[in-house]
């Protein structure tokens, strides 16, 4: 097991960025590259009094242009004559152990640990030095603990957050240059955070106060960042397109969509309106009624956006990614009720939020990694960083709903029914414009196994003896020619929801828990409607937004106390939105209550209240398909 693993480290890092496509397609369910604040619960910090003296007025801050063809092709050259000889090492190893094996399975072990972490060492720095592209493919490689060497992931994992930060001075000229006309930072803000909340590979996150006294985030992008990602993005198209018929999966597509995706993070403007529409997307159902939000959404605040800086709402959370140790931290076991009543609390406010922009709005958030996930007190979720996303025609959302109450009828089926509910599985997603390899066209095992591989129960055998591992020889998607650039996101949605259940112990049916909302994005599909943001309605998030997920949001609403309850057309006070507002204050006043007396309760009675809740909340997943 342990060669088997280090076979896929070779393939992985010969082919790194190829890796990445490969997860961006299916494995996102770990990928934790926060590109803004990864804050936990109680962190505090002292908000740095700014003056009208802070930087000199003649700096201006260059924005470096598009790499060209050959600093492209430097740069690519630069990492493999770094990481080859890490490669070299381990085929090396791999051969001799071959022909003089290991005295036992330990001493074998001992030596591939050697090699590990001189290995990890090596590709760990050369990322550091090389940045763009690669640092997104260290930071998916570092959550893969179920397919590398724990040395690998622990010395990778140092890039989800250890990303120097840009010095004060830099980002203080960036700030001034795009928000300010070159003013100083006392003409808008009261305090700004010199130490960064967060240093990712895109951008960083200071936390701020406004003139009025509003607390705020402070998203700026890295001047010299841009370049690097588009250049090394056209460089792996250039060579997937060149390589197509040798490669095992369409990259070229992977690697267009990804560019696209990236040209939309690097633009802040984009940001801001897939912020809004976000929001409206998880305040509706699918058949576009106002709803309770499940998520928080922090929005972008007034027209504070420039195309390398945005100010948008604080939000206070722990990262999904820190989760488990941060309750570790609070002497919550995993396992034990508390968990799994958060863990419940967290997957049915994902894949209702995720239901809803999949199949209502068809505005997607196109980066669910648990990096982007935070968790409030009471298991409440706010979804962050907006800058990837990805919009569904209704055709499409009509033909994934039909896919997946097609993957709920087959799972539910059994004998000769189950044979039938395949043979329209396998028609839906080819019908969706999945293709495969020539000599596999017809095969209905292969077709179906792809849409439960994506959709299906995670505990499921896939049909025809396929494997569940994307990087298995004898898994489906290597049988796949070419697939639409939507199962790129939709990937990364899907298989996030699934590996949270497995990791947080939380049993999760992701088709059973959409199919009910899939019948209602069908039945209200015969005709075009006007997208949410096209209404002149109020901005539902606000209204509901005190306790988005079904508890406190932790989430500091700068919207005059959690939002108008206005009509926005006639400025008239609607009862309805009244009403909302305090249902949804009343329910997090009450949740709250419940769980402080909860917590001083004897530790054996608290225990006995916990689990009869836990079994509640089953009883009524149960009854209402969740």
């Amino acid at each position: 097991r342990g060669t088997m693993r280090r076979i896929r480290l070779l393939n992985a890092l010969l082919c790194s960025p190829l890796f990445l496509a490969a997860n961006n397609v299916l494995a996102f369910q770990t990928k934790a590259a926060p590109t803004t604040f990864p804050t936990l619960i109680g962190l505090t910090t002292t908000g740095d009094v700014v003056s009208d003296t802070t930087a000199d007025d003649s700096d201006v801050i260059d924005f470096p242009p598009p790499l060209t063809g050959l600093q492209r092709t430097k740069r690519a050259i630069e990492f493999y004559k770094r990481a080859l000889p890490v490669l070299a090492a381990y085929k090396a190893k791999e051969i001799e152990l071959k022909l003089r094996p290991a005295a036992s399975e330990e001493e074998e072990q001992k030596i591939w640990n050697s090699i590990d972490e001189w290995g990890s060492s090596q590709i760990a720095e050369t990322i550091k030095d090389m940045k763009g592209f690669y640092v997104k493919t260290g930071q998916v490689i570092s959550t893969r603990v179920d397919l590398f060497p724990e040395a690998y992931t622990k010395k990778l994992m140092e890039l989800q957050d250890g990303i120097e930060p840009m010095p004060f001075e830099l980002v203080e000229g960036v700030v001034r240059q795009e928000l300010l006309d070159g003013a100083p930072l006392s003409d808008l803000f009261l305090t700004f955070d010199k130490e960064p909340l967060g240093a990712a590979s895109i951008a960083q996150v200071h936390k701020a106060t406004l003139l009025d006294g509003r607390v705020v985030a402070v998203k700026l992008q890295r001047p010299n960042v841009e370049p690097k990602l588009l250049g090394d993005v056209a460089n792996l198209k250039r060579i997937s397109k060149a390589l197509s018929k040798s490669l095992p999966v369409d990259y070229y597509t992977v690697f267009s969509e990804l560019g696209e995706a990236l040209v939309n993070e690097l633009d802040f403007y984009s940001e801001a309106s897939a912020m809004r529409k976000i929001s409206y997307a998880v305040s509706h159902c699918n058949d576009g009624t106002p709803a309770d939000p499940p998520v928080a959404v922090p929005l972008p605040v007034g027209e504070l956006v420039s195309k390398r800086v945005l100010v948008m709402d604080f939000v206070e959370g722990t990262p999904l990614n820190r989760l488990q140790e941060t309750m570790k931290e609070r002497g919550i076991e995993p396992g034990s009720p508390e968990a799994k009543i958060a863990g419940r609390r967290i997957l049915n406010s994902l894949s209702s939020a995720f239901g809803r922009m999949i199949f209502g709005a068809g505005f997607i958030h196109g980066d669910p990694h648990p990096g982007n996930i935070f968790i409030g007190e009471g298991g409440s979720v706010s979804l962050i960083d907006c800058g990837q996303f990805k919009a569904l025609p209704r055709t499409q959302r009509v033909q994934l709903a039909k896919l997946i109450m097609q993957v709920d009828e087959y799972q539910k089926a059994e004998g000769s029914e189950a044979k039938e509910a395949k043979e329209k599985l396998a028609g839906l997603i080819r019908d969706f414009g999945v293709k495969f390899m020539p000599e596999y066209e017809n095969d209905d095992d292969l077709a179906a196994a792809v849409a439960l591989f994506l959709f299906g129960d995670s505990d499921r055998a896939l049909p025809g003896g396929y494997s569940t591992s994307e990087l298995d020889d004898e898994s489906p998607i290597k049988l796949i020619s070419s697939f639409p650039q939507e199962f790129v996101l939709l990937g990364r949605a899907t298989v996030l929801l699934k590996g949270i259940s497995v990791r947080l112990q939380v049993p999760f049916s992701l088709a059973e828990r959409w199919s009910k909302g899939c019948k209602l994005t069908v039945s209200a599909a015969s005709a075009p409607q006007l997208p949410l943001w096209g209404k002149d309605v109020l901005d539902d998030r606000d209204a509901g937004g005190f306790e988005a997920g079904g508890g406190s949001s932790g989430q500091t609403s700068q919207r005059g106390g959690g939002g108008s309850a206005k009509d926005t057309s006639t400025g008239k006070v609607q009862f309805r939105q009244v009403a909302r507002l305090f249902k949804a204050w009343g329910k997090g006043k009450t949740r709250r209550f419940v769980e402080k007396v909860v917590k001083k309760l004897p530790e054996g009675l608290r225990a006995k209240v916990l689990e009869a809740e836990l079994r509640r909340m089953e009883r009524e997943d149960d009854a209402t398909g969740k």
